[in-house]
């Protein structure tokens, strides 16, 4: 997955106040968007605008409207999880979502065109992202599978989410970050309540006197790999977003933010932006989620 580094925005607002976007705003990112369709040849792609997202495909209306009303949603949830306040500054305008369900004749001339990468792309690369400018997410789908409408919409609810996180922290944050959270605002999204149970049934059992000590908090971001370090990745980053106080959680995303004084930021700086020690995120976390919370 390709991101951006953030560039300095001259217009940002208090997030609370970023609602539905400045009508000039809006107008240009929508311009932005036509060119860069125009470029790969969708010149008459379908638009849904939501409150807070435009979104874009070659596709019917019929089929587009669901996708971005599950965009929407989780764009909601995710805003609310990550608990924006003022002091996070955000772009005006609404995030670009382009839906590109063929993936060879749309998202690879994207990320070739529009991004200008080169080289073949991972088979496992569904969505790109950038903050940079008027903040975009493009998705796809797997080369090995017929796209179909479950499949975008769940994309499209992840990428949505991932530019949320990368806004909060205000630059790229590693992968596990993404899919943890992703993962955890996904699961309390409206529709999803399954998910959730489904999720928390595999959770329960790690987290008892027995078995706690057999695994640590920097497992999920290690080299080390088991069965069940998808279901820790996710625990944790619950624990971030709904254990941990919004300050706290809000100076660990910050902290894998690359500035002048920080250079090559990694979990260490993370930690020591929010103020923990590895060992105090560990217990904290393990506390939190025995108590079944």
């Amino acid at each position: 997955m390709t991101r951006f580094l953030a560039c300095l925005l001259a217009f940002a607002l208090p997030a609370a106040a970023q609602d539905k976007g400045s009508e000039e705003a809006v107008k240009k990112q929508k311009a932005t968007a036509a060119e860069n369709l125009a470029k790969i040849k969708i010149p008459k792609p379908t638009l849904i605008e939501t409150d807070h997202l435009l979104v874009y495909a070659d596709l019917p209306a019929e089929k587009l409207k669901p996708i971005a009303d599950a965009a929407q949603k989780a764009r909601e949830r995710a805003f609310k999880d990550l608990k924006f306040t003022d002091k996070d500054r955000l772009p005006d305008g609404k995030l670009t979502l382009y839906v590109l369900a063929d993936r060879t004749k749309e998202y690879t001339p994207f990320v070739k065109v529009i991004e200008q990468r080169t080289g073949k792309l991972d088979a496992d690369e569904m969505q790109t992202t950038s903050l940079k400018g008027y903040p975009y997410a493009a998705v796809t789908t797997s080369p090995a599978t017929k796209s179909t409408d479950a499949d975008l919409k769940a994309e499209a609810m992840a990428a949505v989410v991932t530019l949320l996180i990368d806004q909060k922290a205000g630059g790229p944050v590693p992968t596990w970050i993404h899919v943890g959270m992703g993962k955890a605002i996904a699961y309390r999204t409206e529709g999803n309540t399954k998910l959730l149970e489904a999720h928390k049934a595999k959770t329960r059992p790690l987290f008892t006197r027995a078995k706690v000590g057999l695994f640590k908090a920097a497992d999920v971001w290690g080299e080390k790999r088991f069965t069940e370090i998808d279901t820790l990745t996710v625990s944790l980053a619950e624990y971030l977003l709904y254990g941990a106080d919004g300050e706290t959680m809000g100076k660990f995303l910050g902290g894998f933010r690359e500035t002048e004084e920080r250079r090559n930021p990694g979990i260490n700086t993370a930690l020591e932006a929010a103020g923990w020690k590895l060992e105090e995120l560990d217990a904290a976390w393990k506390k939190w989620a025995m108590s079944g919370k």
